[in-house]
């Protein structure tokens, strides 16, 4: 006999049912990750530099004594040949002072003959010749340096050169050592190109292979460098050496110092490719135990999966990988925080951007 269930019982049981099941949760959308393909690091052969232009001496001319200008014939710009008047000082004071030095070693000299008439004839003791010896030496130094301040009012070029900057106006009452015109010698232009530690330390002048400038108002032409000097204390803003080459004589321009120019320095390759790689900082992640790792892709099932490498230090901004992954790879290069191991993913960009590379 078939026992019916009242209609009210029914839909309490339908109800139980629906209050009893479970809504299945919507699935997350994979995250967007930016990667990045690993490619072997290749010793590097060519750098680019950016060179500024330098005289190969650069003084500033002073007196060695003071006084008021007379003369200031240069001018900025102005080439000057070996010898040629810079400026000259009022000679008046000099050349009394000469004049004065020049009468007292007469009547010094005078005194000293006739003291050693006296005492040949032994009238004048030894000490009174002594004595007057002693004030003609003194006579002469003072005569000696009336001459050589008299010199030392007058400057000339030392060397030929430019004028590349007066310091003073003419009239002007100048003191010993104060600067009054800078000269630099442009016989032989150089570049002076700043250089990094790590160049310094692994390339040397029997790596070099070529050393060519450019100038950007003469497109299309090159001009071979010749080394000249390397300055072994960095400098203090940029920690940056430099390296001092010469340009050559025949470079259709007005080259001036000051000027910059493009400087591509191409070294040999010593020794094989290596084969670690150099990813970005941002890729590497370091584990609780405190080693490294690096999130790679798996393209067939679209998720992440953690792959413990090692690393051997830093190269600018980059990481250098000696052991864990290898070329052809794919890892996430950005937020690699935020993953966990077979976590599905999906590519930023689908043409992925390849590192580790240098040409």
């Amino acid at each position: 006999m078939n026992r019916l269930v009242p209609i009210p019982a029914l839909a309490g049981l339908l109800a139980l049912a629906a209050c009893s099941g479970e809504t299945p949760a919507p699935e997350a959308p994979p995250r967007l990750v930016q990667l990045g393909e690993v490619t072997s690091m290749a010793p590097e052969a060519r750098h680019e530099f950016v060179g500024r232009v330098e005289a190969r001496l650069s003084v500033d001319m002073a007196f060695q004594v003071g006084g008021q200008l007379a003369e200031l014939p240069v001018t900025e710009g102005q080439r000057i040949e070996e010898g040629d008047l810079v400026a000259r000082l009022d000679l008046e004071d000099f050349e009394l002072a000469l004049q004065e030095a020049r009468v007292q070693m007469q009547q010094v000299r005078t005194d000293l003959e006739r003291q050693r008439t006296l005492h040949e004839r032994g009238i004048a003791s030894q000490a009174a010749l002594d004595s007057a010896q002693t004030q003609y030496d003194l006579r002469q130094v003072a005569l000696e340096n009336a001459q050589r301040n008299l010199e030392y009012a007058t400057l000339s070029a030392p060397f030929d050169g430019l004028v590349s900057r007066r310091l003073v106006d003419n009239f002007t009452i100048v003191s010993p050592g104060q600067p009054v015109v800078r000269i630099q010698d442009i016989g032989e232009l150089r570049v002076s190109i700043p250089v990094s530690e790590d160049m310094v330390a692994t390339f040397d002048q029997t790596n070099l292979l070529s050393l060519e400038a450019a100038f950007s108002f003469l497109p299309g032409q090159t001009f071979s460098l010749t080394p000249r000097e390397l300055v072994s204390e960095p400098d203090d803003t940029s920690n940056t050496y430099r390296a001092i080459a010469a340009l050559p004589e025949n470079i259709p321009a007005n080259i001036l110092p000051g000027m910059t120019a493009t400087v591509w320095a191409e070294f040999e390759r010593n020794g094989p490719v290596t084969t670690n790689v150099a990813v970005p900082l941002a890729a590497v992640a370091e584990r609780p135990d405190g080693t490294n790792m690096v999130w790679r892709y798996d393209a067939e099932t679209g998720t992440v999966i953690s792959q413990d490498v090692e690393t051997d230090g830093l190269r600018g901004e980059q990481v250098i990988i000696s052991a864990g992954i290898e070329p052809g790879d794919v890892i996430v290069t950005a937020g690699v925080s935020a993953l966990h191991e077979g976590m599905e993913v999906r590519p930023l960009d689908e043409s992925q951007p390849r590192f580790g590379s240098t040409q």
